[in-house]
This record gives structure tokens, sequence and C-alpha cells, in this order.
């Protein structure tokens, strides 16, 4: 099945997609910022600002799945290179109005925010207001985008490229990064060895290359946190997610103090393995082998899966495959991996699947089905209340997966149950707990890095303290993990970003814990979360569904959630 875009436009060649950006650059043009100053006139503004993001998005999205299915053609990169390039006018020429919305006077602001016309963009002004302590002057945001260009792009586009050049030599192959981290889930246990020497061998070569990077990026997020006047590190980030800097420094230590899950489930693989210890080249080892699952089979997987839970959501997901907006199998020219694109509230998501007629695919479509779910009832906000905040981006996503996992439970037994119920663990453990040891990490290095510049050492030591922490005696470590930081791009290219997976996974794991203990009642309050999109904070959100974000309570669902996966375990 490969999928229909023509509800976008009807191909490459569609003049609406040079019309409608044409139009959005209109309307961005003529969006003067002296209107704020008066509700009414406020009100026009903005719709219009929207309408012109709209007009801008929409050619957007279609060069880029266009693009995603025809990777080697030069035509659809000419096409995406040409409507990025305009829609990077259009966002400019939005700025001014951006800047002066969060740098609006008091007095102006609460009358924008008490004007009836603007009563559902309570949120969205409230979000834009929350940045105004931060917000410099136009010229000076000027200049801080044109330093990045120097600075954090630069050195962000440089490790891209640079790690994006390295080879693993694995037997008689030479292997791309991607592939030789693939190898360490391999079921040879010597394939697995080589692929872990290879892999952290190169980096620990490169470590004084990388080391640079490391320090180049720190030291620019230090200097913009003094020219922004942010008083704490994760400040940035808890803004963006609307919660505390002590709400997140709460969660990673709430985890912290679970870690000795970790350690358990290792010990238990360890001796699946037949071994005092979990080696670190093991830690992916799969514990046997997987079941096929042709596409047709996962698809009516899925759909009873989502079936089960709430019938509106089956019929929703139905849609995906009846109205063609999945693209399913691999093929030449189409970019790896998996995703869903939202589109906008007057359009609909797409999906893009590789499917491989395994498990690990199945779980991928329920993943991104939930995804598609998620956005095609948050249609019902308007664009500039659509999407889903940080914290709940990968809500439905995961929840997918999890209602998924319950059904084949139910279905398998003996040996094929415990390898579904060991990678149920091991996902919980790669999403949560080394997420959250990444942060520590990084934490850990930045605060370092206001003394001095870091020696490859010094992060090696950094790192190697914070995995030994998390995994405690379960794991038998090599000199090679130390450099493993290395090889995180998220460290290079984000600030504090992991620890988001994190947040977003307790919150799932907090949401299924309401599930089990309320049933049927609880459906509709999930579904009320998924239609919210971003027109409340996330905080007010899962408060309609009893889910008060950062509680003891909080907590407590869920881990006791992975408590109760671990003790499933034979």
């Amino acid at each position: 099945m490969e999928w229909d875009l023509s509800d976008l436009y009807s191909g490459p060649q569609d003049p609406r997609i040079l019309q409608d950006l044409e139009a959005a650059l209109a309307l961005a043009q003529g969006l003067d910022p002296q209107g704020l100053l008066d509700p009414k006139g406020a009100q026009d503004l903005l719709e219009r600002y929207e309408k012109a993001l709209e007009l801008a998005y929409k050619p957007l999205n279609y060069a880029s799945l266009y693009f995603a299915t025809r990777t080697q053609d030069p035509e659809a990169k000419a096409l995406l290179d040409r409507v990025r390039s305009r829609f990077t006018e259009v966002r400019n020429r939005l700025v001014p109005l951006e800047v002066a919305l969060r740098k609006l006077p008091e007095e102006a602001f609460q009358r924008l925010l008490a004007h009836p016309g603007l009563a559902d963009l309570g949120h969205f002004l409230k979000r834009q207001r929350a940045y105004a302590p931060h917000t410099l002057s136009e010229r000076e945001e000027e200049l801080l985008n044109l330093k990045a260009l120097v600075g954090r792009s630069a050195w962000s586009q440089f490790y891209t490229e640079y790690t994006g050049r390295f080879r693993f030599r694995v037997g008689e192959r030479e292997l791309t990064e991607m592939e030789v981290r693939a190898l360490r889930r391999d079921p040879d246990p010597e394939v697995r060895r080589e692929a872990h020497r290879a892999l952290y061998g190169k980096l620990l070569a490169e470590a004084p290359t990388l080391s640079a990077v490391f320090n180049a990026v720190y030291l620019d997020y230090l200097q913009d946190l003094r020219l922004r006047g942010y008083r704490h590190p994760l400040e940035p980030v808890a803004l963006r997610d609307e919660v505390e800097v002590r709400e997140i420094e709460a969660l990673l230590e709430a985890t912290k103090a679970h870690y000795p899950l970790v350690e358990r489930y290792y010990r238990w693989k360890a001796g699946r393995l037949g071994r005092e210890k979990t080696p670190s080249e093991d830690l992916l080892a799969p514990l046997g082998e997987k079941p096929k699952v042709p596409f047709a089979e996962a698809r009516a997987l899925v759909l009873e899966a989502f079936r089960r839970f709430s019938p509106e959501l089956a019929e929703i997901a139905r849609e995906f495959f009846e109205k063609r907006w999945i693209d399913v199998y691999p093929r030449p020219g189409k970019r790896g991996g998996a995703f869903c694109s939202g589109g906008l509230p007057s359009t609909h998501p797409y999906i893009l699947l590789n499917h491989t007629d395994d498990l690990d695919s199945a779980h991928t479509l329920a993943h991104e089905l939930g995804h598609g779910v998620h956005f095609y009832l948050a249609r019902k906000q308007r664009l500039l209340n659509f999407g889903a905040s940080t914290p709940l981006a990968e809500t439905a996503s995961v929840f997918a997966e999890i209602l998924l996992d319950d059904l084949l439970l139910e279905r398998l037994s003996g040996e094929e149950k415990t390898l579904l119920l060991a990678e149920r663990v091991e996902d919980a453990i790669n999403t949560l707990f080394r997420q959250v040891m990444y942060t520590f990490f990084e934490q850990r290095s930045l605060e370092a890095r206001k003394e001095a510049a870091l020696s490859p050492e010094a992060f090696h030591a950094l790192w190697d303290e914070e995995q030994r922490r998390l995994y405690g005696e379960a794991v038998a470590w090599t000199e090679l993990d130390r450099a493993a930081w290395a090889g995180i791009p998220h460290f290079v290219h984000y600030r504090f970003y992991t620890y988001s997976y994190a947040l977003g996974y307790l919150v799932v794991l907090a949401l299924y814990g309401k599930y089990r203990e309320e049933g049927e009642a609880f459906v509709p309050k999930y579904l009320r979360i998924l239609e919210a999109g971003e027109s409340a904070s996330p905080k007010e959100i899962l408060a309609e569904a009893g889910v008060e974000l950062g509680s003891e309570a909080f907590f407590r669902y869920g881990f006791g959630v992975l408590e109760s996966w671990l003790k499933a375990l034979p």
C-alpha cells in the first residue's frame, strides 16, 4: 500500500503549491504588530497570522511527504528546497508579530485575555507571554539567530556530517553506524561482540574531536542562558514543557530511586544468558526468535487492540487503511524508519512505515497509528491549538503499543509470552531509565563546563559513573563503554531533550494505571486528552483524567505498572 497525497495537492506540478506560499507571504507581510494594542485588531491579526501559517504549512507538508518516498529524485528534492525556502521567508515575516506579542505591555496583554473573541486562544497567548522575560529586542534576536549559524547550528551540522562518514569494520564488512548498531541485537553473540568493539572502539578513538564539539555547544548554551536571563540550566526546557524546574528534578530523583528495578531485570537477563552478569555487549541481546507478522496480520491485531479499548478509536484507525493515508513497505529511494505527519486541522495525518513482516513492525504500526488518531482527534482544535505539547506528544503512540502488547500477551503462552514481557521491560528501561541517566550526565558535564573545557577523559569518567549507578552490579562493563556518550546526537543537537522521553513515558504509564483501575469509565477521559491538542497546559489536560502531573500518585501509578511487568517474568 502506498499513500495517496491527492488530498493535499494533485501532484508536484500543482500550481496551488506556489500559489498558497505566495498567499501566505502576502498575508505575513501585511501584519502590523501595532494592531495588538487593540483587542479587536489583535483578533483580526491573529486570525490572519494563523491563516498565513496554514497556507505555508500545507505546501511544506506535501513537499516533505512527497520527498520521503523519492529521496533520490532530483525533482522531488528541488520541490522541497523551493518550498522550504519560501516557507522560511514566511516564518521570518511572522517574527516581528511574535516578538511584539511576547513583549506587549501587561495592561494591553490583559485586555487580550479578557476579549471574548480571543477566549479560545487563552492558552496560546499565555504560552507566548511566558517567554517575554527571555525575549530580547528584534535586533538582538536577529543577531542571536546569526550567531547560531556559525555557533550551535554549525557545530550540530559538523557533528552530523563528521559522524555520518564513520565506517565500522565487522568481519569483512564496512558498515554505517545504523548498520553496526543494528548488529547489537543480532542472535549471534560473536557478531554482537564484534559490533560492540567496532562501534565503541571508533567512538573512543574519535573522542578528542567529539569532545571539542560537546564543549562548543555546551558553551553556546551557557552563553544563551546568560544573555536571556535564565537562572537555571533546566529553565528553558521547563518553560517549553509548562512544568517547574523542581518538578523535573523530582522526576529525575524519583526515577533514580527506582534504579534497582533495572539492576533486577539485568540480573534476570544474565541468568537467561547463562552468565553471572549481563555483558555490556549483550544489553540488547535477543532472548529468542520473534514471530513473523505479515502486514495484514499486524493490521488486524492493531485494529483489534484499539477496538477492545474503544470502538471509536478503531474506526478512526481503519480510515488510515481504507483511505490510503499510510505508505507501508520499503522500496528504493524511500527514507528509512517510520513517522506520522500530523498535517493540519483542515487536512489529516499521514503515516510512513517500512514494514518488514516482524513483531517490531507490528509495534511500529501501533505506535504510528497512535500518533495518527491523536492528530485526527486534535483536529477539533484550531491551528494555534493543534498538535500536542512535549509531555503529551508520545502519549497516544506508546499507549497504543501497550494495548497491542496486552492483546498479544493474552494470546501467547510459554516462552513466547516471556520474550514479549522481557521486551516490554527493556523498552521501559531504554525509554525511561536510560533517558534519565542521560540527563544526569548532561547536567553534570554542563556544570563542569562552566569552569573549563572538559577533556575526553572527564567525559568518560562522568559517563562511566552514571551508567554504573543505573545498572548497579548487574552488568559487566568494558573500557570501551566509557566512550558511549560521544555517539548520542541528542547531546549535540538539543539541551535536556532526553528527560522529556522519560516524562512522556511516565505520563503513559500513569494513564495506563488509571485505565487498569477504572476500566471503561476511563476511555472518554482518554479521548478528551487526545482531542484537547494544545488548547490547555499538559497539567490541565491530564487533570481532567484524574492524573496530577508530578504528584506522588503520578509516580506510584507509573512505577507500579513497571513493578507488575517485572513480577510477571518467570
